[in-house]
C-alpha cells in the first residue's frame, strides 16, 4: 500500500536517493522487509497487545529452557573457605526456577532464562559447546552480576512476598545486603540445605 509523501519527505528523498527511476511522490514498504521484535508480558509497564493487532503478525513461543544446551557445563566458583566449591551455572539456574515454580507457583514468564545473565558474563575460554565442563572466564564478574542481577531480581521483584522462605539458608533474609554477604560465604546454600540436590534438573 503506497502512500503519498509530504513535501519534506520528497525533498529528503530527492536529496539522498540517486536512482534515476525513483519516484519520490509515492513510497511503500517492500515485501522483503521484516520487523523482528520480542516481548515479555510479565515485564512491568508492558501493556497487552490487542488481538486484532496480534493476528496480523506471526508469533513464536520461546520456552524458558530453549537453547540452554549452549550454556551447559559452564562452572562457576562460589563460597569462601571450607564452603568454596564449583557449581554449574545451568544447574543453579534450573534449581532456582524449580523452587520458584514448584514451591511458590511463580509463573513461567518470571523465571530465569538461559541468558538472564548475558553471554559476556558467562563467557568461557574458546571450546566446543557441550564438551567437558569448563570454568567461566571471569568468576569475579559472574559473582558480581549474580548478586546485582539475579539476587536483586529475586529479592525486589519475583519473590518479594516469599523472601524469608526463598532465602531460608540466610541468617537475615529481610535485608538484601545480608543475603549478598551470605552468598559470598556459602554460595547457593542461601536457598536452603541440599538446594541443588532437591531442585536442579537431573540429566538422564
Amino acid at each position: 500500500y503506497p502512500i503519498e509523501t509530504t513535501e519534506d519527505m520528497r525533498d529528503y528523498l530527492d536529496e539522498h536517493v540517486t536512482r534515476e527511476d525513483f519516484d519520490s511522490d509515492r513510497i511503500a514498504i517492500p515485501r522483503n522487509m521484516y520487523i523482528w521484535a520480542s516481548m515479555n508480558s510479565a515485564d512491568q509497564g508492558v501493556f497487552p497487545m490487542d488481538t486484532a493487532f496480534k493476528r496480523r503478525w506471526e508469533f513464536e513461543y520461546i520456552g524458558i529452557n530453549d537453547n540452554d544446551e549452549k550454556i551447559k557445563n559452564i562452572l562457576v566458583t562460589v563460597g569462601e573457605g571450607e564452603n568454596k566449591h564449583q557449581i554449574e551455572w545451568n544447574a543453579l539456574r534450573t534449581a532456582i526456577n524449580n523452587k520458584l515454580s514448584n514451591d511458590y507457583k511463580i509463573n513461567e514468564d518470571k523465571l530465569l532464562g538461559p541468558y538472564f545473565l548475558s553471554k559476556d558474563i558467562i563467557a568461557i575460554e574458546t571450546r566446543e559447546w557441550n564438551s567437558e565442563p569448563v570454568n567461566v572466564k571471569d568468576n569475579d564478574k559472574f559473582l558480581k552480576a549474580f548478586k546485582s542481577k539475579v539476587l536483586m531480581y529475586l529479592f525486589e521483584d519475583v519473590a518479594k512476598q516469599y523472601g524469608p522462605r526463598l532465602f531460608e539458608g540466610c541468617k537475615d533474609s529481610t535485608k538484601y545486603s545480608s543475603i549478598c554477604k551470605d552468598f559470598d560465604k556459602k554460595g547457593e546454600a542461601i536457598f536452603g540445605d541440599d538446594f541443588i540436590d532437591k531442585y536442579a534438573d537431573k540429566e538422564e
